[in-house]
């Protein structure tokens, strides 16, 4: 495993959705296999369509997911940048740093 990975480490769209899948994945494993993201997982499910690509099971899925990147993409090219998955206590961000 490349331990020199970070949050900086740049990847394509199409590597960040695969990482998404294997992370759902491994979670799903580690939960039991819950019903309800086996469906996710299975609607994320990649094959091979009709001109060579691969393509999610469900249509609308990759659409959706390009719209969310879309999105995070915009808002990191700010100078706020993306704070969706920000930690908020009451509304506002900690006070305290974690150290790593």
């Amino acid at each position: 495993m490349n331990t020199s990975l970070s949050m900086d480490t740049s990847v394509s769209l199409r590597q960040a959705f695969l990482i998404m899948q294997a992370y759902l994945e491994m979670y799903w494993e580690s939960l039991d296999k819950p019903n309800e993201i086996g469906a996710l997982l299975s609607e994320l499910s990649l094959w091979d369509t009709e001109s060579g690509g691969k393509e999610p099971m469900d249509a609308a899925i990759f659409p959706a997911w390009l719209r969310c990147a879309h999105s995070v993409l915009a808002a990191e090219a700010t100078s706020e940048g993306y704070c969706g998955a920000d930690v908020l206590i009451d509304g506002k961000p900690p006070t305290i740093k974690v150290r790593r």
